[in-house]
């Protein structure tokens, strides 16, 4: 997957802003880098080169602490956000199906992505969303839905694209009648 597309454009002046506002020193490491994915999703890297620049952090010190929290996104992510259980009961309950089955229909093919091509989703493994009576289960965006099958998430997946307006790389079903319908409609534009 390109993330190009995906990338944000830093605003230096906002970054220097928090630099002085919340301080230059290894201390504030933690709240410069939340301040940074706070506005654009995840931690540019031209982000972090300004705070490296113009603090007294240096880049293994920003990197260590980006890398060792799980709350920090190193990569862009998605307009909405799938996440998926992997607590106890979800797994034992095959939670890795569902892994399996959202990445298909999202064109996920490279175990170091998370997040389909076209920027729509974004695909997490969390330790528990707290709904193990309805194992297994996901979360898209908000919405929290469990007892799934792999063809259950594609199902789930599929209505909340339809509802956000929003493609699903994978979904080959989808793209065959997109294909149809734009077939149909050149036949009839054709047409004396």
């Amino acid at each position: 997957m390109s993330t190009q597309t995906l990338e944000a454009t830093v605003d230096p002046d906002l970054v220097n802003k928090w630099i002085d506002e919340i301080g230059s020193g290894v201390p504030a490491a933690v709240p410069l880098l939340q301040a940074i994915q706070g506005e654009y999703g995840y931690l540019p890297r031209d982000a972090m080169d300004l705070v490296i620049a113009n603090s007294d952090i240096n880049a293994s010190q920003l990197f260590g602490v980006a890398t060792f929290y799980a709350q920090f996104r190193m990569r862009p992510v998605g307009r909405h956000l799938i996440k998926v259980c992997h607590g106890t009961a979800c797994h034992v309950r095959g939670a890795d199906r569902l892994n399996t089955s959202i990445n298909h229909i999202l064109n996920i093919t490279d175990d170091e992505e998370d997040t389909a091509s076209n920027g729509s989703y974004t695909v997490e493994d969390v330790a528990c969303v707290g709904c193990c009576s309805i194992a297994p289960a996901l979360v898209i965006d908000d919405a929290i839905i469990g007892n799934l099958t792999g063809a259950d998430a594609q199902r789930a997946l599929k209505k909340h694209a339809r509802g956000a307006k929003e493609d699903l790389p994978g979904d080959e079903a989808a793209k065959k009648k997109k294909k149809a319908s734009a077939e149909e409609t050149s036949s009839e534009e054709a047409r004396p």
